[in-house]
């Protein structure tokens, strides 16, 4: 940042940065971009998409909730707790190097799928954002502008 002469007295001073206010508003579109980046991670470490991982079994409608290679958080915090995590044959486990082996595994049979998805799904929404911009993008800022609720959400 370059130096200035200050108009009271003539000397140099250090020029201050104003601070710029930012939105507080929800991006929808980040929003969904980060879910699905989630998502992507999910399935290439613990083999299971985010909502089965996040939601406990009972909250869960997955019927492939008993699958050994599948972690969820539940099973994550019980085992980090000194718990079994909701593993009925912790045999199995061991057998397969335990926590580690299983994601080892899970990243060895999910792992070109996250990593084409990490890559495609930043470029795509970025490409998005570009080409919906005019046709749908502003027009809907505009609308919830005209609703009222433009500092909470945003597209």
């Amino acid at each position: 940042m370059a130096t200035r002469r200050n108009r009271k007295n003539g000397r140099f001073t250090k020029q201050t940065r104003r601070r710029t206010r930012r939105s507080k508003a929800l991006n929808l579109t980040n929003t969904a971009e980060q879910l699905l980046i989630a998502n992507a991670i999910t399935q290439g470490l613990f083999s299971t998409n985010l909502k089965t991982f996040v939601l406990p079994h009972s909250m869960s409608p997955s019927t492939s909730w008993d699958n050994s290679w599948e972690i969820t958080a539940t099973e994550l915090f019980g085992l980090l707790t000194g718990g079994k995590g909701g593993i009925a044959d912790s045999h199995k486990w061991q057998g397969d190097g335990g926590l580690s082996g299983v994601i080892r595994r899970n990243l060895v049979v999910n792992g070109g799928s996250m990593l084409f998805q990490l890559i495609t799904i930043p470029i795509a929404f970025k490409m998005g954002k570009k080409l919906l911009s005019k046709p749908i993008i502003r027009p809907a800022n505009r609308m919830l502008k005209m609703a009222g609720i433009e500092g909470s959400v945003k597209v």
